[in-house]
């Protein structure tokens, strides 16, 4: 298998949305706590695509196939480096919840976000570290490198533009994700345990926040 990293595009929208979808809970399926798959899109994927800094897509090319149509998304890679930009893009998904309101997928999503609401995870300073990503990569992709090659070329973006530093959001749960970051230079800000899982988990998780400066290399 070759793998190639590219830019992602707002062209690339459905494309990132449903990779979103497919990985959002713990590397499987997030239509197990958020089955409005639209609305999800709205929340996780259109914010970056208005202003986002350093979204990349991985394409895996099978051996055996050539050209541009074999090309199949394996990851991806999305940030933003303006906190203010970013809250705005998700004020922007509010039309599209409250249109869905009555619809029976919507309602089982609103229970994960009343719960974000009511239990928000830790946080690291925006001064110190403006930016944050969210890495995604199909569980039948991993261990070909696309984790570690999507995160050092976002870095490096990053790094050019001048943003001093990235922080990120995520739970022990992610055993790999977690080896990966700190293998990056990633180091734990902050952890706290929280209920916010534990209806889909079946007990807590420990929500922990990570910080890498880029000022530093």
């Amino acid at each position: 298998m070759s793998l190639s990293i590219r830019p992602a595009t707002p062209d690339d929208r459905d494309t990132l949305a449903g990779l979103a979808y497919d990985t959002g809970y713990f590397g499987d399926s997030a239509s197990r706590y958020f089955p409005d798959r639209e609305l999800f899109a709205a929340f996780w994927t259109d914010p970056y695509l208005r202003g986002g800094l350093g979204n990349l897509i991985a394409l895996r090319q099978p051996d055996s196939l050539s050209g541009e149509a074999s090309l199949q998304p394996v990851g991806f890679i999305v940030g933003s480096a303006n906190p203010a930009r970013y809250r705005r893009g998700l004020l922007r998904a509010t039309p599209l919840l409250l249109s869905r309101l009555g619809g029976p997928d919507t309602r089982r999503s609103l229970r994960y976000l009343l719960r974000t609401a009511r239990y928000p995870g830790p946080h690291a300073s925006d001064s110190l570290y403006p930016a944050h990503l969210h890495l995604n990569v199909r569980r039948d992709a991993r261990g070909l490198g696309a984790g570690t090659a999507l995160l050092r070329a976002h870095l490096n973006l990053l790094r050019k533009a001048g943003v001093p530093g990235v922080q990120l959001s995520t739970t022990t749960e992610n055993v790999a994700a977690l080896g990966l970051y700190r293998k990056l230079g990633f180091r734990v800000a902050d952890e706290r345990e929280t209920p916010l899982w534990q209806p889909w988990l079946g007990r807590p998780a420990r929500h922990v926040v990570m910080t890498r400066s880029l000022l530093e290399d």
